[in-house]
């Protein structure tokens, strides 16, 4: 009898930590990142507002990450780096706003930058 009367509340505790966490999983969005250059094989980077910068892989890239859905607010930010020896660094930004625009007209986020040698 008395380990039914805590079963019970260890049971409804459970369950609410359990709708607590599938909450906090329901604020993230998935972006489609496609980045392809010219020439290929440069290394793509991404960061949000002044954190650090995330590696993502090598061009051509598609790749999914999963970014927090306050950070797609207008104050906020995501750039986009692309690198390759002998080639100079391109980056492009877009707002939360822009980025969630883009990725509601075409699914993904887009970027096709050509590289530009280095000639120093």
């Amino acid at each position: 009898m008395k380990r039914g009367r805590y079963l019970r509340p260890l049971l409804l505790s459970l369950t609410g930590v359990l709708v607590a966490v599938l909450a906090g999983c329901s604020s993230q969005q998935p972006i489609n990142f496609r980045v392809h250059t010219e020439p290929e094989g440069a290394h793509v980077i991404y960061r949000q507002d002044n954190l650090s910068w995330i590696y993502l892989g090598l061009t051509p890239l598609d790749t999914i990450e999963v970014i927090p859905e306050e950070r797609l607010e207008d104050e906020h930010t995501l750039s986009l780096r692309v690198m390759r020896c002998g080639y100079l660094d391109q980056e492009k930004e877009w707002t939360g706003a822009d980025l969630e625009r883009e990725v509601s007209e075409k699914g993904q986020v887009f970027w096709t930058p050509r590289l530009i040698k280095n000639t120093e």
